[in-house]
């Protein structure tokens, strides 16, 4: 019985590890996202300020 819980409970922590991982992923993708769109956003507004110069 407490080989089969031990066995559980790092089932359990190996999940939660993945889980994190991927979350952690997620969290950087999402980030180079924004980056990339802050810099999109940063050229549309260069070129709008060009244009009424």
């Amino acid at each position: 019985m407490a080989h089969e819980d031990r066995s559980n409970m790092s089932k359990n922590t190996e999940l939660n590890a993945d889980n994190c991982n991927h979350e952690q992923k997620t969290t950087q993708q999402q980030l180079a996202d924004a980056h990339s769109e802050i810099a999109e956003l940063k050229l549309q507004i260069a070129w709008l300020e060009c244009s009424y110069e």
